[in-house]
């Protein structure tokens, strides 16, 4: 009678492995494992009841496992392979996605991010460099340290008059001093160039004589005088304190209205915050008429 139960080795076999002596066969679609239990005993493994993993612990036993929910394998520094959480294995250190474009509903946080391929997120945040062969955003940007996207670019460029030249489609307003090396021209039919609604101003001579002073801070303006009588073939100068007018500078006088057109003569002497407007008589007769004036100061130097 045999003395080998499934326990106990027979000879010929090895002392040391006594129950793998005997070479099994092999197959590519197995159902169980044949093992040796701590008691060192052959046996066949347990099927597992669901689509698991065999692990082996720190003792060498083996067990079946498909780890905590939203985890996977993953080996770590010492060599050791357990389950581990995405956000886990992503802190260890770079991840390499190769040529594949990473994709994700949610949000990408990290510290750099370096990519030769697409980056699609609903939100990317870095405290690092990002590079990447193309980043997609879902918007344009919102507050001041989003990215922006290229059609936002593209649309505050079209809005922007290139140092090299272009044409505007509206008014230019600048509140500083606009200065040319080369010639500023109006060349449409109805272009102009000159002063625009508020930048002028009215002032009215006291009664009783046009010798009476005003005072009118503007670039352009109307005056209105006194109607004092103004002699045959005489003159009269009355003073205009304007802060605009520099000594340099060229003030046009025009008599728009009042009084009989095309009987004076107008002659200006600017100087620094003011001007003297000289009014004669050019008739044969006296005139007493009140009349308006239209200035304009064209800045000018002498060098």
């Amino acid at each position: 009678m045999s003395l080998c139960t499934p326990c106990t080795p027979c000879p010929p076999c090895d002392s040391e492995y006594p129950l793998l002596c005997e070479p099994l066969e092999t197959t590519a679609n197995g159902k169980r494992l044949v093992v040796e239990d701590s008691a060192a005993c052959q046996k066949t493994i347990q099927t597992p009841a669901s689509q698991q993993v065999l692990k082996t612990d720190g003792a060498s036993n083996l067990t079946w496992t498909n780890g905590a929910n939203n985890t996977v394998l993953a080996k770590s520094s010492t060599g050791i392979v357990e389950f581990a959480t995405i956000n886990s294995v992503l802190q260890v250190g770079p991840v390499d996605l190769g040529i594949q474009p990473l994709t994700t509903t949610g949000t990408v946080s990290t510290g750099a991010i370096s990519a030769s391929g697409a980056i699609t997120a609903a939100s990317v945040t870095a405290s690092g460099v990002v590079t990447a062969a193309s980043v997609t955003l879902a918007a344009n940007p919102t507050t001041n340290l989003q990215a922006t996207t290229k059609q936002y670019v593209d649309a505050a460029d079209a809005l922007n008059l290139n140092k090299t030249g272009g044409t505007m489609t509206g008014a230019l307003i600048v509140n500083s001093t606009i200065e040319s090396n080369s010639t500023i021209l109006a060349n449409g039919n109805s272009s102009k160039i000159g002063y625009d609604t508020g930048a002028g101003g009215s002032v009215t001579q006291g009664s009783g004589a046009k010798t009476n002073s005003v005072t009118i801070n503007r670039p352009t303006g109307i005056i209105v005088t006194d109607n004092a009588a103004l002699t045959a073939d005489t003159s009269v100068t009355f003073n205009v304190s304007n802060t605009v007018i520099s000594a340099t500078d060229i003030v046009v006088v025009s008599h728009i209205a009042g009084g009989t057109l095309g009987s004076y003569n107008f002659a200006v002497a600017p100087a620094a915050g003011n001007a003297n407007i000289t009014i004669r008589n050019i008739t044969a007769g006296s005139l007493s008429e009140a009349l308006t004036l239209r200035f304009i100061v064209i800045k000018s130097v002498n060098a």
